[in-house]
Order: structure tokens, then sequence, then C-alpha cells
């Protein structure tokens, strides 16, 4: 028997296991992937090693065409969405392949980290299952290895006694390349082969998926913004339920100072801040932003009642911060934030309503401006939690208190100096969309300590407010 025809037979059956090697796939776009990333990440991983053809070929009114996929020789298909996980918390991805109409061939429920994208050992582990799916009839691979092995084994014959059919649908290059093996085999002359065809190319103009960037891949949102992990602007509105206590330390026996309790009170507050970098940039100088907040009670009123009189006078309590902050992110994913600020200041409890003929003898009129310095964390323990802990000092420009008299005017001053600190203890849900709640807690001690030589004060006066505010929160 010549050589040379089993030379043509390995020939031909090494074509038919190269000619397989790039499955055509094709990656349809992935539902709720509002940014992209999952589709961009799964097209990076694939369309390196398979030819991905444009879901827009495959595609007839938004849904697979069978007719279309098997005209342009598609293996498989890659769908899915991302959605909240079925288990815990936070969002996945859940991807199904499909080599035909009905049942998924095989389906995938990946989680997602907090920035919205699949880890590497999730798209490790797709690359692989996808290889398997769309590698093709493990029989008819494993037939021709053992043909091939035969061949150069010089034991032909025996090998094909042996050798089981294959059993998945032949392709019509494995099929001739079992022909010309068989007549080769058996001394006859095979007809001479057609070459491989070459695959018709594609329209002008018009690209695969691994022929294109990520950022533009077929099925993705072109021009898809990244996420962003620093909002542009804020506003928030709720009101405060506050406690306060005005006390005084080192009375000595001549002091006219009178003491002061509001067991509870409430007061309406608005906070909006803006971030004008964050329109530019998401990195560090984006958390630089201006803020303000202005708090202010609503129909407050103090009692007096002793032996001789008993009457109600109007108060009125307000709170202003105006400055700037700056959120200080130091991973690039994550929305973890130290956040320095400084601030223009006021603070006012003053009981200066009607009647104005009547007033509190004794009571220490509190009209307080100044500068405060703090330092708040942001910590994200999930994407819609968060806690946030902070502090602050205010250094009060007031170097003098009036005190009011019996007949409501302040006919008293002392000297001092004043300072204050603040501690705040708050947690933030998201609700739906943009829109936040927000449950804080706080404490704030204001000291006055007066200038010695005025036995009518004493000591110091200590003005403390403790209380709690519930807000809603729109930040975009």
């Amino acid at each position: 028997m010549s050589f040379h025809p089993r030379l043509v037979a390995l020939s031909v059956l090494v074509c038919s296991l190269t000619a397989g090697a790039a499955p055509k796939i094709t990656i349809a776009p992935i539902s709720g992937d509002k940014k992209s990333q999952v589709q961009s990440q799964i097209s990076a991983v694939l369309c390196r090693t398979y030819t991905c053809v444009p879901s827009s070929r495959v595609f007839t009114k938004k849904k697979p065409d069978w007719n279309k996929i098997k005209s342009a020789q598609v293996q498989g298909l890659l769908v899915g969405g991302v959605a909240k996980a079925k288990t815990g918390k936070g969002k996945e991805a859940q991807l199904s392949w499909l080599s035909k109409p009905g049942k998924a061939a095989q389906s995938w429920s990946f989680p997602l980290t907090q920035a919205g994208k699949l880890t590497s050992s999730s798209l490790q582990t797709l690359g692989t299952d996808i290889g398997n799916l769309s590698s093709g009839s493990g029989a008819e691979v494993a037939g021709g290895i053992g043909a091939v092995g035969a061949l150069a084994g010089g034991s032909a014959a025996d090998t094909l006694a042996t050798t089981p059919p294959t059993t998945g649908p032949a392709s019509s290059t494995s099929a001739a390349g079992a022909m010309a093996a068989g007549a080769a085999l058996a001394g006859t002359t095979a007809e001479p082969l057609p070459l491989p065809v070459t695959p018709t190319p594609l329209p002008t103009g018009e690209k695969t998926l691994a022929d294109t960037p990520v950022a533009v891949d077929a099925g993705a949102n072109q021009g898809a913004e990244a996420t962003r992990h620093q909002w542009r602007f804020a506003a928030d509105l709720g009101v405060d339920l506050l406690n306060r206590n005005l006390s005084y330390s080192n009375v000595g026996g001549s002091s006219t100072l009178r003491p002061y309790t509001a067991n509870l009170f409430f007061a309406p507050t608005v906070r909006l801040s803006f971030f004008p970098i964050a329109f530019f940039s998401d990195g560090l100088f984006a958390g630089i932003g201006l803020y303000g907040d202005y708090t202010m009670s609503v129909g407050l009123k103090s009692s007096f009642s002793d032996t001789s009189n008993t009457f109600e006078k109007g108060t009125t309590f307000n709170r202003l911060n105006a400055g700037l902050e700056w959120r200080l992110r130091f991973w690039k994913d994550s929305d973890f934030a130290i956040v320095p600020f400084v601030s223009y200041s006021t603070q006012k409890f003053v009981t200066d309503g009607s009647p104005a003929d009547a007033g509190f003898a004794g009571l220490p009129q509190f009209d307080l401006t100044g500068i405060k310095f703090g330092l708040r964390l942001d910590i994200p323990v999930t994407s819609g939690f968060w806690i946030l802990v902070g502090g602050d000092y205010v250094l009060w420009n007031n170097k003098s208190l009036a005190v009011q008299d019996s007949s409501g005017a302040n006919s008293t001053t002392f000297t001092g100096s004043a300072k204050a600190i603040e501690a705040d203890l708050g947690v933030r849900f998201a609700l739906f969309g943009p829109v936040w709640l927000g449950v804080d807690f706080f404490y704030s001690a204001t000291t006055f300590t007066f200038d010695e030589g005025q036995p009518q004060a004493a000591g110091s006066a200590t003005d403390r407010y403790l209380g709690g505010s519930i807000t809603l929160r729109v930040q975009l």
C-alpha cells in the first residue's frame, strides 16, 4: 500500500480538528447592567478566544432568531441580566447558555462586587464552562485523535476495526476526512478533497466584538458612565428632636444666674451640599464641596411659674453652619471617606418673644457666633447602608453674655470666653433611586467661662443639647 494516501488522510484529519478551533458565539445585551460593566467584562474575556458575532445579526425584534443563528454558524448564545441576589444582600449576574431553542444548556449566578462588577474567579469559571460547552462533540474530537495515532503507528486496519463510530452528528469536514482516511486505508484512490472554505467576510464597516474595544462592544451601551463615588449635589430635609439643659459650676452665694431645662422640643432642619469638581472628575479632589445647614424651632415657648406670677414667653432657637468639607477617599473603588470640615457657625437660644414686658430674671441669653473645625468618617457597610461618626470643636467669638431681668430686658452683661465640643453618630439607609433615610444622634456642650471678679456670675455656665434627627436625603 502506498504511504502517500496515509499522509493525505493524516493532513485531512488535522485540518478537521483545527477547523473548529475558534467557535462563533454571541453575547446578548445584559439586562439591568445600567453601566455596561458586566457586559464589558464578559466581552473582554470571551472575545479574545472566540469569534463574537454581534447580537444584531442573530436577533429579530430583540429576540434570538434561531434561523439566523444557524445561518451565521453561531454555536451558542450567552443571555442574562443583573438582579438582586436571591440569597443575602447586593446584586448578582444571572447568566444562561443557549445552544438551541428551549431549556438552557447551563446557567450561572455570580455575585457582584460593591462596585457592580464580576470577580476574576467568576470570569474564570464562566470562561472555562463556555469553553467546554462550545468545544463541539467530544466523541468526534476523540475519534479524530485516535485515527491520527493509528495512522502514525502504521496499524490502520486494527484501529478501524476497534474504534467505535462517532455518535454525534458529523460535520461536513469530519465526514469528508473519515471517507478519505477509509479510502486510503483500503488501498483505493481517494478523490481529492476540497480545500477549506474561507468564511464569508462581514459586510463592509461591520465589526465583531473581538474587533472592537471593550467600551463599545456590541450589545453594550456606548459611552456608559463609570461608577461614581462622589455625588455632585445633595439636599437634606428633616427634623431635630432636642433636649436642652443649662447649668452652672462654682456658683457663689451672690450669684443671680437661673438654670434652664427644655425637656423636648423640635426644630425643622435643612442642609444643602455642592461638589463642583465632581462634575468633571471622580478623583481625590472631587470630594471638595460647599455645604450649609439651618435649624430653627417652631412654636417654642418657655414657662415661668412662682408663687406670685405664671406666664409663657415666646422663645427662639436656631443654628447655622456654612462651610467647606473634603471627602478624602484613598481607595478607588470604595466609598469610605475621611472628611475634615470647617465652617462659620451661629447658635441662638433666647427668650425674646411675647409678652415683651415679662422675662426670666437671671437667665443668660445665648447668641453665639464662631468657627467650627471637625472630622467625620463615612463608613459604607454595604452599598445601601452607611455609618457616619464625627466630632468637632467650636471656638465662639463672643466675649460677653447678656442676662435677662424680670422686665424682659437684658440689663446685665457678664464677660468671659466660650467654646464647644460636639459629637455625632448617624446611619444612612438607601430607600430608592437617589433617596436616602438618615437617623442621627448628637451631643453638644457649650461652656462659657466667666472672668473673675464678677460675684453675681459663677465659675462657668454649660449649655448642653442632647437629641437626634430624622432626615430624607436626595443625592445626585
